[in-house]
């Protein structure tokens, strides 16, 4: 009787150490993605795509700087608009004047960030040759996507764009009216 539990228990240990390989396993190879480098983000595509010279490099790099440094004071302003637009909820009566007021802003904004980028990536085609106008030509629509977060479209985590979720920036939604 003691030998069958000495092999019932080295079975089961066996098991619980093949059941923890499995998940070490799975976690470090998270399924459903390849091993190696992640996907290239905007500027090494455009880079590599358009073999762009050090030099062209180094501009491009100093209007990626501008354009980040413009879209992060837009969407700074877009946002602190979208906190007073929303923070009108709290009010008994908001004023529909300052509400309009207020998207209309958001609006002008968002047309603003479309404008700068657009603006950016004509600077960007620029600094390209003939040859490489071209190329730009035929990857914008690709670059755009992967500037959205990816070859998919995916936004990584903790990278977007728009009003935050509930909780986040914004008041936390009333009680339900009944």
């Amino acid at each position: 009787m003691n030998e069958n539990k000495g092999t019932i228990w080295k079975w089961a240990v066996a098991l619980l150490v093949l059941c923890n390989v499995a998940l070490v396993l799975t976690i470090w190879l998270k399924p459903g993605q390849t091993p190696g480098p992640q996907h290239e983000g905007p500027r090494d595509f455009v880079v590599k795509t358009l073999n762009f010279t050090d030099e062209q490099i180094k501009s491009y790099d100093k209007l990626i700087a501008d354009h980040q440094e413009a879209m992060h004071r837009l969407r700074k302003q877009a946002m602190e608009c979208r906190q007073q637009l929303f923070s009108n909820l709290k009010k008994e009566v908001p004023t529909g004047r300052e509400t309009d007021s207020l998207a209309m802003v958001i609006a002008n904004t968002q047309k603003e960030i479309e404008l700068v980028t657009y603006t950016h990536f004509a600077q960007v085609r620029a600094l390209c040759t003939v040859p490489q106008k071209a190329t730009f030509d035929g990857i914008i629509s690709d670059v755009i996507k992967r500037m959205n977060g990816g070859p998919r479209g995916d936004r990584p985590p903790g990278d977007r764009q728009g009003p935050p979720p509930p909780g986040e920036g914004t008041p936390p939604p009333g009680p339900p009216n009944r």
